[in-house]
């Protein structure tokens, strides 16, 4: 069961690079065609200053960011083999770019433990990564929902 004083537990920073190719492979894998998240011209020609992030991109931090994250879940008692992923949200608060360098920090911001009737138990959990670019500008607030049965 998850403990509730959990809530509002932060984790230490990590850091990633924003890299051009990874928005692009990124924007492959969906199926999205628009040339502005594959082409630094077509960037240009639509007057970004360079491929923007696209609006599910920031996914790639998640997976790839923190790669503490698993740790750092058992470290407040969080049975990591027992994670379904519920939701995801993503708040942008300045541009993202290739060559942007990220500072995100995790924390916990909600917990709740629900008994099933089958006897089980579900905990539900919601974890919030704050983001910041190299001039410690906030640029993303990234929400993840998360589910671990017991």
């Amino acid at each position: 069961m998850f403990d509730k004083s959990k809530v509002g537990t932060s984790f230490p920073p990590f850091k990633i690079e924003v890299e051009r190719c990874k928005i692009h492979e990124f924007n492959l894998a969906i199926g999205d065609p628009n040339p502005i998240y594959h082409s630094r011209e077509a960037a240009l020609a639509a007057e970004y200053r360079d491929v923007p992030l696209s609006p599910t991109a920031a996914t790639i931090f998640n997976f790839w960011g923190n790669t503490q994250a698993a740790e750092q879940f058992a470290s407040v008692g969080i049975n990591v083999k027992r994670i379904l992923h519920g939701d995801e949200e993503y708040e942008y608060q300045a541009p993202i770019y290739p060559g942007d360098v990220l500072t995100g920090v995790m924390r916990i911001v909600e917990g709740k433990h629900r008994q099933m009737k089958d006897g089980s138990s579900l905990d539900v959990l919601t974890t919030e990564i704050q983001y910041t670019n190299q001039q410690e500008q906030p640029v993303l607030k990234a929400r993840t929902t998360i589910a671990v049965r017991e």
